[in-house]
């Protein structure tokens, strides 16, 4: 019902005015935000639909619906039910930013997840190309984790995927071939994403993160930091 509302005209129009000013014609994602993630008991991380690459008016305002709708997605509904969370007072918010074409991608967390007694340790996890698999659960990472007091790099796992996701010239996301015989990470990739986790750590009042990342060529960037929250 809700991806087939007629959004606000006014409100179509502002959206597509300050897109086509701040944005250009680029592909976008259109991600959610919503109240009732990043609580102290409650994560809420991969529950609600990320759109990519979206290209075209008529694309984004349906991507907008889509975020919207998806608050009431079975595996969010059943998260926050079982959490004992008022379905009824949660807010979704739509960011709308520009799109990054990942050659690799993943999550770090500034701790070791496995043992909580290591906090000599950053954990990270990374996938070629896009980075919503990782995010998602549903593929098996490169899982790594880099000590601090030595620059050792432990490898966990390693990514089986004979394949990634691209954007799409035409709109979203397509899949191709991929060699599996290189490591996702080289190095010095894994320390610069460290370094930065570190610095972003304490901007943070030294509250262990959980970041999503991207790599284009050498560079790193940051997607988002939010309160790592102990399972």
């Amino acid at each position: 019902m809700i991806q087939k509302g007629r959004l606000n005209l006014d409100f179509e129009k502002e959206v597509l005015s300050r897109r086509h000013k701040l944005l250009g014609d680029k592909g976008v994602f259109v991600r959610s935000s919503t109240n009732s993630e990043d609580l102290p008991y409650f994560s809420g991380a991969g529950l609600y639909t990320s759109v990519p690459n979206v290209i075209g008016d008529d694309a984004l305002l349906d991507a907008i619906r889509t975020v919207w709708a998806s608050i009431w997605n079975y595996e969010a509904w059943e998260a926050r039910e079982s959490f004992g969370i008022n379905h009824s007072a949660v807010y979704p918010a739509v960011l709308i930013q520009v799109g990054m074409n990942a050659e690799a991608a993943g999550v770090l967390i500034t701790t070791n997840p496995f043992d909580k007694k290591d906090r000599n340790s950053v954990y990270i996890n990374a996938k070629r190309g896009l980075g919503m698999r990782v995010v998602e659960g549903r593929r098996v990472p490169e899982q790594l984790l880099f000590k601090l007091r030595t620059g050792a790099v432990q490898s966990l796992t390693r990514s089986g995927d004979d394949t990634m996701l691209t954007f799409d010239e035409n709109g979203g996301v397509r899949s191709v071939s991929i060699d599996t015989e290189r490591a996702v990470l080289k190095d010095s990739i894994v320390q610069k994403l460290s370094r930065a986790a570190l610095a972003i750590r304490s901007v943070f009042a030294g509250i262990n993160q959980d970041i999503e990342w991207l790599t284009i060529g050498d560079k790193i960037y940051i997607v988002q930091s939010r309160p790592y929250i102990e399972k």
